[in-house]
This record gives C-alpha cells, sequence and structure tokens, in this order.
C-alpha cells in the first residue's frame, strides 16, 4: 500500500486500472505474487515522474544535468536570435578538487561540491541556467546578459567559492575555481560553439594560474 501511494485527495486510488476493486485487494494479491505493481497505473506514473526529475537534476549537486544544458543552450541561442538579444555562457572548473579527494577522501570533495552547488545557485537569477557539467566543472547560462555582465557575475562567484573553501575549514587557496567565458552575439550566430569557446576561455584561466576569469 506504501508503493502504491494515495490519490491527491488522500485516500486510495481505487481507480480499478489494475482490475482489482480496490487498491488494497490488489496489494494483498501482488503481496501473494497473483498481481504485479506494473499493473498499477498510479504507481507506474509516479516512477515515470520521478525517473524525469532524475534525468534533468544531478543528484550530488541538485543543479541541472548535462541534458537539460545542451537544450536549453539550444533554445536560449533560438530565443537570442529572435529578440537580438546577447547572453553569455560561464564554464566554471574547481581548480584542486583532485588534491582535496586525494588528502582528505570523497566525501571531502563531495561536501565541497556540494557547497559550491549552492553558492552558484545563490548568485544566479531564476531566469538563469546552473548546471553540472561533469565531476568538477559547472556551466551557467546568463539569460540577457553580455560580457561585461558576465565578467561580474563570474567575479562574485571566483569570491564566494574561496569562502566556501574558508567556512568548509580548508586552508586559504585550497578551494577555488577557474572560469572561463564566452558571449552569444547574434549578429555573429556562427562564432562557433559557445560551451567550446568557454572551456577555451577556461583553459587560459588554467594557464594564467587559476583562481582567476578569463
Amino acid at each position: 500500500m506504501k508503493a502504491i501511494g494515495l490519490g491527491p485527495n488522500g485516500r486510495p486510488w481505487d481507480c480499478r486500472a489494475c482490475g482489482y476493486s480496490t487498491c488494497r485487494e490488489f496489494a494483498e494479491a501482488s503481496a501473494l505474487g497473483q498481481a504485479s505493481l506494473k499493473q498499477c497505473t498510479p504507481y507506474q506514473e509516479r516512477r515515470a515522474e520521478e525517473s524525469q526529475r532524475e534525468a534533468a537534476t544531478d543528484l550530488l549537486t541538485g543543479l541541472a544535468t548535462f541534458r537539460v544544458l545542451r537544450d536549453r543552450l539550444t533554445q536560449e541561442v533560438e530565443r537570442s536570435k529572435r529578440s537580438g538579444e546577447r547572453f553569455t555562457v560561464l564554464f566554471l572548473d574547481l581548480d584542486r578538487l583532485k588534491e582535496i579527494n586525494d588528502r582528505y577522501g570523497h566525501e571531502a570533495g563531495n561536501d565541497v561540491l556540494r557547497s559550491v552547488a549552492q553558492e552558484i545557485r545563490s548568485a544566479v537569477r531564476a531566469s538563469d541556467l546552473a548546471a553540472r557539467y561533469g565531476g568538477d566543472e559547472f556551466v551557467i547560462i546568463l539569460t540577457r546578459t553580455e560580457r561585461n555582465g558576465a565578467e561580474r557575475v563570474a567575479e562574485v562567484l571566483r569570491q564566494g567559492i574561496e569562502g566556501v573553501g574558508r567556512r568548509l575549514g580548508y586552508p586559504p587557496g585550497e578551494v577555488t575555481v577557474s572560469a572561463g567565458i564566452s558571449e552569444f552575439d547574434p549578429t555573429h550566430p556562427t562564432s562557433g560553439d559557445l560551451l567550446v569557446n568557454a572551456d577555451r576561455a577556461l583553459y587560459k584561466a588554467k594557464a594564467a594560474g587559476r583562481n582567476t576569469v578569463v
């Protein structure tokens, strides 16, 4: 009965879609091996909704997944072409997460990732999208934001993530981030893949000594 759950009115569904008159009859038959939850329409619909949410949300950080990022990026490009407004992409990479994992353990690294994700959520607007790209990399789509505005956001994040390290008790400089910025200009829409461009800028930030924005 717990697996089947209750309907919106707080009572058993008793929808009869499973072939039984009540959820209790179905549950008893299922417990005896005479029925399967595959027959329960409300259960299957809820599982489908849960799977869809899991596919859209990174379980560790609560940010969007790569799949959602790619879809939203395509939508934002098309919106920008219609409106004529520029937007930007930030590519963030924690500088020393591997060292933290090696020195303090992977759960410590996970704590850093969760805290950084919270810092990112607090820095972006509801209209933006923050996603975990993979590992210790994050991507943010800043809607209706040109490069200068993106630089300000990136600098706020850079300083904020340094603060995350301090709050978690790490020595100065142990939790830092490098950031690359790429701007989409609808008047020059073929200037290359935004993620690739932002990633190249990120590597320039790494080469410049890390903990910086390019």
